[in-house]
């Protein structure tokens, strides 16, 4: 009797169970962030990354609208949306299915802001048609994110001095031997080659190579000297401008600014101690030709002569001072700076 009565309790348990696991609901497959839209509903979801950027880098918006099969989208332009934000780049995805007869559109925006402080994506739109032919409009809800300085808050203390390199132990007197008969190796064939050039050639002084600052006031000449102001192309105006000083920080400080955003020259002159002050005037001019350049901002002819200012006294501030020269009548005369040009047309 006891074997009939375990079989008979294994069978409730087991048909317990099973009642449990029809009684549970099943769980449905997430697609991203906009698959908790009911199946009936048009949903408008906004996600944004980072929430914390230095000033002029950019922010990836990702904006979806989920909606049912067959509902006729009358507006999804969220990019019109922005408000005082800069949009950067943008990129369309087709429509595409997902789960329980619904359809998802993605928009993904690259934006930024020039001003440091707490902002915010705002609310975005898109409009369709309902069941009567009625237009109703779904918003999203905004999302918030930050822009930060590279230069934190009374960052005016120098860097501290390196120690010195340690030169690591070992038998150096070989390589120092084999570099001393590499030298003179070379040094006998450039005094062979030297006497048989020409005398003519010979006396030919060398051409020193031309002063970054130098290089810099004469671009500076030519850009204003271009009309580029006149026939109203501001923005190349403003692109070549800031070209011209980055072209001349490389050439004098001898970091690489070529394809790198404002933040990243910043960094690149704090790894090479350029002085705070410098560092701050570099900032403020390229922010506020990154202004004109990728945010549509159009500059008042003042601005377009403070720009040009800024420029030349980046190069003023950071050229080598000049060696005094003698007067024929003795004393020394300082070596004038470079000149400056107006700025003409108007912006």
């Amino acid at each position: 009797m006891r074997r009939p009565a375990g079989a008979f309790a294994a069978a409730v348990l087991l048909g317990l169970l099973a009642l449990g696991a029809a009684a549970a609901p099943s769980a449905a497959p997430v697609t991203g962030a906009a698959a908790g839209a009911a199946p009936g509903e048009v949903r408008l979801e906004v996600a944004a990354e980072p929430s914390a950027i230095h000033l002029g880098d950019p922010v990836r918006v990702t904006v979806r609208l989920v909606y049912p099969q067959g509902t006729r989208i009358t507006a999804f332009a969220p990019e019109g949306d922005l408000g005082d934000l800069a949009l950067l780049d943008r990129r369309v995805e087709p429509p595409h299915a997902l789960d329980l007869g619904r359809v998802e559109e993605v928009r993904t925006l690259r934006i930024t802001a020039y001003q440091l402080g707490a902002h915010e994506v705002p609310a975005l739109h898109a409009s369709y048609a309902d069941a009567s032919g009625k237009e109703v409009t779904v918003a999203s809800a905004p999302v918030r994110f930050e822009v930060t300085s590279i230069l934190t808050s009374g960052d005016t203390t120098p860097a501290d001095i390196k120690p010195p390199a340690a030169m690591p132990e070992g038998r150096l007197w070989p390589w120092l031997l084999l570099a001393l008969a590499l030298a003179g190796a070379c040094l006998w064939a450039w005094w062979r080659r030297r006497r048989r050039r020409p005398a003519a050639e010979q006396a030919a002084p060398a051409v020193p190579a031309r002063p970054p600052h130098e290089i810099a006031y004469a671009e500076l000449q030519r850009l204003l000297s271009s009309g580029l102001l006149e026939e109203g192309r501001v923005k190349e105006f403003y692109i070549e401008l800031a070209e011209i000083v980055k072209r001349y920080l490389t050439a004098r400080f001898g970091v690489e600014t070529f394809e790198r955003t404002s933040s990243e020259i910043l960094e690149a002159l704090r790894a090479a101690r350029v002085p705070v002050r410098v560092t701050g005037a570099t900032g403020e001019f390229l922010g506020a030709c990154d202004l004109v350049k990728f945010a549509k901002h159009l500059p008042r002819p003042d601005e377009t002569r403070a720009a040009v200012e800024q420029a030349y006294r980046l190069v003023d501030e950071t050229k080598p001072a000049p060696a005094p020269r003698e007067e024929p009548g003795g004393g020394a005369l300082a070596v004038a700076g470079g000149g400056r040009a107006q700025v003409g047309g108007s912006a």
